[in-house]
């Protein structure tokens, strides 16, 4: 059963390094290379127009404000549920940055006592992950009750069309294992657990061993529901480059910024 545990939680997160890695410069490369267009996108920003500095403004208020969506169809859930989601989970991935580093490093390093750590992983980890999970919850809500969208055709009329319509097979399975993660995540963070806030040293010293290329799997052996979340999370992060997860990145290569502009001749 060791050398199960083993290669799952010893070997395989390399593996899943290596997927997330390659996935992305595919995605990037196959986004560069394309000779059509590679997204929707409601372009009114233009690099060959408006410059670096205009264009890398309207880029990060697209990523970190979602300026364009308040409103749209008179609906907000959208607005409220990404702004929530997004900013939740951004938070929660910087905390976890500082759970990889042992405490006794974090002490030496940055005097960041283990005691102080577990309390910003508590209350900053415990807000930023419930944040995240209302956010969720909102967009799963949005898609499964039949809300429908306007979609215009041929610039001349709209339609109305179910969400529902719009969601296939791998946005439930990206919205489960999310769920998933956030709900396991808060449910150790919370301290519901028997061995909260431990879990921070014990998850930081496995994957400290992986960082350091000394994997030991030693820490987490007796505790299924830190395997289970870790589990999960591997699997996104093996699935993120091919899934539609990648779209922030998205934004950096649209038509206007990527190409230069198209010139139309006229007669």
């Amino acid at each position: 059963m060791n050398e199960f545990y083993l290669v799952l939680y010893g070997y395989i997160p390399y593996a899943v390094v290596v997927i997330f890695l390659v996935g992305i410069i595919y995605r990037v490369v196959t986004w560069i290379t394309a000779k059509g267009l590679v997204g929707l996108y409601n372009v009114n920003v233009c690099l060959y127009r408006d410059g670096w500095g205009s264009t890398t403004i309207e880029v990060l208020k697209r990523i970190f404000i979602f300026y364009t969506l308040p409103g749209r169809d008179r609906d907000w859930s959208l607005f409220i549920g990404s702004f929530l989601f997004h900013w939740g989970i951004w938070i929660a991935l910087i905390g976890h940055l500082g759970i990889i580093i042992p405490g006794t490093y974090l002490e030496k390093w940055f005097g960041l006592t283990p005691s102080l750590h577990q309390v910003i992983a508590l209350y900053v980890g415990g807000t930023a992950g419930t944040i995240a999970l209302i956010g969720l919850l909102i967009l799963i809500a949005r898609r499964i009750t039949g809300r429908t969208i306007t979609v215009r055709v041929m610039n001349e009329y709209k339609v109305r069309i179910p969400l529902r319509m719009f969601s296939f097979l791998d946005d439930y399975f990206a919205v489960a294992i999310l769920l998933a993660i956030i709900v396991l995540g808060l449910y150790q963070t919370l301290g519901i657990t028997p061995y909260s806030p431990a879990y921070v040293d014990i998850i930081s010293r496995w994957m400290w061993s992986l960082v350091t290329l000394h994997p030991n799997i030693q820490p987490i052996i007796n505790y299924p529901i830190l395997q289970v979340h870790a589990l999960l999370a591997m699997v996104f992060i093996a699935y993120f480059p091919w899934s539609k997860m990648m779209h922030p990145f998205s934004f950096l290569f649209m038509p206007t910024i990527a190409r230069p502009a198209i010139k139309v001749k006229t007669t």
